[in-house]
């Protein structure tokens, strides 16, 4: 029996690729890394490497680099990525590896020519859903760099740009792979799913954010009761800030309904993954309103591991049931 040994070198080579790119999905996201396993092995892959994509472009935004400098390291980004140049990868993430803030993110930018291989082996239509919605994330951490968030409509932009992206990028390749037969639907609601989970982060990262000098809830609202951002630290302001949160809470409600739906219409194989976000980020939000929690730097509001992992059995065991979708998620914002 004769083997063909470049295909058992292949086979070899991407099951490196794939273990090295579970090991950075763990890195740099433990919640994210949760999910991923959960797909359907036909859009694993994409989806896992898209997050690693987007986190690469979201290090070189958190970095110190000026606007100028980082406009120009973005377009160098998605340019070795179009012309799918391995050796500009490496020239671009030695570069920038000793501009990236964060431990694990640097390790993201060491290991990322796995990244970038395992990209490279996507088919072309995959790629190309996987750089439109990539370019678009960036358009919005450019626009964002230099603009802030005044007003509501700002916040959900903004929030579209860093997260719908990514709902509208799962929704395509899973069209792509294997067919949804909601697709149109599942559109018109993917972008809800991405601003309910970003601003859940937003509302619970407050004092962390602005200890490294981000605010993203809108100024207005602190204007509106004439007050500073600094001023939602002060005890003296405990009733003003408390109905800042309270706004920004019912913001994030607003995306419930339509995210609930968005669940509903996917197809069982994906509902089990895509349903874990969403039932953490319910009892999170529920937690956060009227918390006092969220404007101290030194504690971070979370459910606890019992919960957690309660949330993720019963998803897991139920998920196909559109009763029990919309069951659970009243019973979590009761309690």
């Amino acid at each position: 029996m004769f083997f063909n040994t470049k295909v058992l070198q292949y086979s070899s080579d991407m099951d490196s690729v794939s273990k090295e790119i579970n090991r950075l999905l763990n890195i740099v996201s433990r919640s994210f890394a949760l999910c991923i396993p959960k797909l359907p092995k036909a859009v694993r892959s994409e989806v896992g490497n898209f997050y690693l994509l987007c986190r690469y472009a979201d290090s070189i935004e958190d970095s110190d680099i000026a606007l100028s400098g980082k406009k120009k390291y973005f377009r160098r980004f998605l340019a070795c990525l179009k012309k799918e140049d391995r050796f500009a990868v490496l020239a671009l993430s030695k570069e920038l590896l000793p501009k990236i803030r964060a431990k694990n993110d640097q390790e993201l930018f060491r290991s990322f020519e796995k990244v970038f291989l395992q990209f490279d082996g996507f088919d072309k239509k995959s790629k190309k859903i996987a750089l439109h919605w990539l370019a678009e994330m960036v358009r919005g951490m450019q626009k964002y760099s230099k603009k802030e968030i005044e007003n509501f409509l700002d916040l959900d932009n903004y929030c579209y740009y860093v997260a719908g992206t990514v709902g509208f990028f799962v929704t395509e390749i899973c069209d792509h792979k294997f067919g949804l037969n909601k697709f149109d639907l599942l559109i018109s609601k993917a972008r809800d799913f991405g601003l309910l989970l970003q601003k859940v982060n937003i509302i619970r990262d407050f004092s962390k954010d602005y200890v490294n000098g981000k605010t993203f809830w809108p100024k207005a609202l602190f204007r509106k009761q004439k007050m500073e951002v600094k001023g939602a630290f002060e005890k003296s302001n405990a009733e003003k800030r408390r109905i800042i949160l309270q706004e920004m809470v019912e913001s994030a409600e607003s995306h419930i309904d339509s995210t609930l739906e968005y669940l509903k219409n996917l197809p069982v194989e994906l509902r089990f993954a895509c349903a874990i976000p969403f039932y953490m980020a319910v009892p999170t939000l529920a937690k956060c309103s009227g918390n006092d929690e969220v404007f101290d730097a030194h504690k971070k509001v979370k459910i606890g591991r019992a919960k957690t992992f309660k949330i993720l059995s019963d998803i897991e065991k139920n998920a196909g049931s559109d009763r029990f979708l919309e069951d659970y998620l009243y019973a979590l914002n009761e309690k």
